[in-house]
């Protein structure tokens, strides 16, 4: 059974990429298999064009999979069977840990990452199940009043150790 996956959310340009990648390096060196998951709220094409996948996948293969010495990818069309609960339950059982970028919905705990410059207010005034934000920006004081009545933990965004140590908390959750 995989572990109890944690959000990675924030408002676009906050840097949840970098945060992610960052947190992946930091875990892997203390020994954990980290398994990620990119959620998108947005149609994207994942395949390229005229290449043979995309092209055995538009003639309707399903799934449609590309398989090469080092690495694998199968295309499948969503579906209630195709979830990212079902996706982590089938492929990230090995993992000791789970990080999803995005999907603020999703039912797992959440980390949002805050910063001022992208001069949009934080997500957990307005969204259920976050943990912690994690910034080294002032919020304004209705957030910081929001953050107080949540009970929300805060963390730095350096040293990335209290992140990861959350994590970690989480996950065995």
């Amino acid at each position: 059974m995989p572990p109890t996956p944690v959000h990675i959310i924030g408002q676009p340009g906050a840097g949840k990429t970098t945060l992610v990648a960052n947190l992946v390096r930091n875990l892997t060196e203390q020994g954990f298999c980290v398994g990620t998951l990119k959620h998108s709220s947005h149609p994207h094409e994942l395949d390229k064009p005229g290449k043979d996948t995309y092209i055995h996948r538009t003639a309707g293969a399903s799934p449609a999979a590309m398989v090469t010495s080092r690495m694998a990818a199968v295309y499948l069309p969503v579906s209630e069977d195709i979830s990212p609960e079902n996706l982590i339950a089938t492929y990230y059982r090995h993992a000791d840990i789970v990080l999803i970028e995005g999907w603020i919905s999703g039912p797992y705990p959440k980390i949002e990452i805050w910063r001022a410059e992208v001069e949009r207010p934080p997500l957990f005034v307005e969204r259920s199940g976050v943990a912690a934000l994690a910034t080294d920006d002032q919020l304004r004081k209705p957030e910081e009043k929001a953050a107080r009545e949540q009970h929300l933990t805060r963390l730095p965004l350096e040293p990335l150790s209290a992140i990861a140590d959350l994590i970690v908390d989480l996950s065995n959750s």
